[in-house]
């Protein structure tokens, strides 16, 4: 029988973790959604569903007055302007580290700085990134994205 060795920082990084706990710690006393998954794992997200936290892809569909959760990945400024709007009480569990990476670009972005994030434009984290910076922001997602746009700014 071969011998099944467990890595010792296996499982979910600290930002999906605390993401979890946030959520399993949430008083359902309203309803509370997560506006997309918490995490890709159904077995999580089947939880967290049976605790009454549903996934919903847009703030529209939350009931006013509702509460939602930030998923580690973040949110963009949008996010929170509507969900005020809509009253809804937002339960923030950005990962830190995405939360300071927020702070960064929305500081540069603000101080005229032009802002080049490198990912895939369509991932959460990405847009969230993106949606704290002004419209002076490029999203550049491969080797070529980044070649073609240095040969185009210079």
């Amino acid at each position: 029988m071969k011998e099944i060795i467990r890595a010792p920082h296996s499982g979910f990084c600290f930002g999906v973790r605390q993401a979890i706990q946030t959520a399993m710690d949430v008083d359902n006393k309203s309803r509370t959604y997560s506006c997309g998954p918490l995490i890709h794992n159904r077995m999580v997200t089947d939880d967290l569903a049976e605790k009454g936290i549903n996934v919903i892809s847009s703030l529209c569909e939350a009931e006013e007055g509702s509460a939602v959760i930030v998923r580690s990945h973040g949110e963009g400024r949008a996010f929170y302007v509507q969900a005020e709007e809509r009253k809804l009480k937002v339960i923030d569990a950005t990962c830190p580290f995405v939360t300071r990476i927020h702070e960064l670009v929305s500081q540069a972005s603000s101080e005229g700085e032009y802002i080049v994030i490198v990912g895939d434009g369509s991932h959460p984290e990405v847009r969230g990134i993106k949606g704290w910076c002004t419209d002076r922001a490029v999203t550049l997602a491969s080797e070529a994205d980044v070649r073609s746009w240095i040969s185009s700014a210079y």
